[in-house]
């Protein structure tokens, strides 16, 4: 029985993560793209898209406080930017003269001891990064870069 309960719990996981994955697409792309690159891709750098980064309330409020040529690492609370926090957070921001860059390193916390608020607009759902884990995961790197 014991053994059928362990079956049936990680059948359960696996499938919530992907059903996190597909549902958050549309709402939210940039962290569907990366928690599906963690967890079935081959770590090769992710390349994200642009359009939410360049109006991210975070990202333009630390561009405007940096100079041309700093290099700035970017932690932030998740009410800030919710739609930024479900994909990056501790993420290395650049400013050069025409162009910004983001990147980090993403490796999923397996200590059970960082988690992500899912703001379900009614109720928050705490997540245990090491939730991801149910697979076979694979660290890499994000990255991005738009003009300025």
């Amino acid at each position: 029985m014991k053994t059928l309960l362990v079956i049936l719990s990680s059948i359960t996981t696996k499938l919530m993560v992907i059903g996190m994955i597909v549902f958050s697409k549309f709402t939210y792309p940039e962290a569907s793209s990366i928690l599906n690159q963690y967890c079935f891709g081959d770590g090769d750098t992710l390349v994200l898209d642009t359009s939410y980064l360049k109006v991210s309330p975070v990202i333009t409020k630390e561009l405007s406080t940096m100079r041309v040529g700093e290099t700035r690492i970017v932690r932030f609370t998740q009410k800030d930017d919710w739609r930024l926090s479900y994909a990056i957070n501790g993420f290395t921001l650049i400013k050069k003269k025409h162009k910004v860059i983001v990147k980090q390193y993403i490796v999923f916390d397996k200590t059970g001891k960082v988690y992500t608020d899912l703001n379900l607009g009614v109720a928050k759902l705490r997540v245990d990064d090491c939730f991801a884990h149910t697979f076979d995961c694979t660290p890499f790197w994000v990255y991005s870069e738009f003009s300025r």
